[in-house]
């Protein structure tokens, strides 16, 4: 007659010889808080006299934005802005005038939505508007320029949790 403990001792080792497959752990995942500082720059060169209100602008990030010794957004990742005013020069020395604000980053399938602003306005001495403007009365102000590489500061509007993108050494 088979001993019960048979079956049971033939399905261990069944168990022992299938090999095991470990569970897929779950990325760590990091708080960036609201109010967090986020350094930017300009992506491209911006102008009053080729950008409108509402135009949608290209930012980067100028720095690895870091949690708990983590790298949780890349230096370079994209950013995408928003012109906010824009004024074309006018006659009389009226300058143009830029202003843009940060909107949000996407980092996979989350978005880091940003708040902060810049601005620029075309400059020109009032000594130079009233001189010009006696002896030529066809004189116009200048128009607002950014060029790319402007910083700007930029922070998160709103906490979210990220994953990390690369493990970092924390700094000292």
């Amino acid at each position: 007659m088979k001993s019960p403990f048979r079956f049971l001792a033939i399905a261990v080792a069944m168990m022992l010889l299938v090999p095991t497959v470990p569970l897929a752990q779950e990325p760590m995942r990091y708080l960036l808080r609201a109010g967090t500082s986020i350094p930017l720059v300009t992506a491209q060169p911006l102008s009053s006299k080729t950008h409108v209100k509402g135009d949608l602008v290209k930012l980067k990030t100028a720095a690895d934005i870091m949690v708990d010794g983590h790298v949780v957004i890349p230096k370079g990742a994209e950013v995408v802005g928003q012109v906010v005013e824009a004024r074309a020069k006018g006659a009389m020395g009226m300058n143009g005038k830029l202003a843009l604000r940060p909107l949000y980053i996407r980092m996979g399938d989350d978005f880091v939505r940003m708040g902060g602003a810049v601005s620029e306005k075309g400059s020109v001495t009032a000594g130079a508007v009233i001189g010009l403007a006696v002896l030529s009365p066809g004189f116009t102000g200048r128009s607002a320029v950014i060029p790319e590489g402007t910083a700007l500061e930029a922070s998160v509007e709103h906490g979210i949790a990220l994953s990390e993108v690369t493990l970092a050494v924390p700094r000292n």
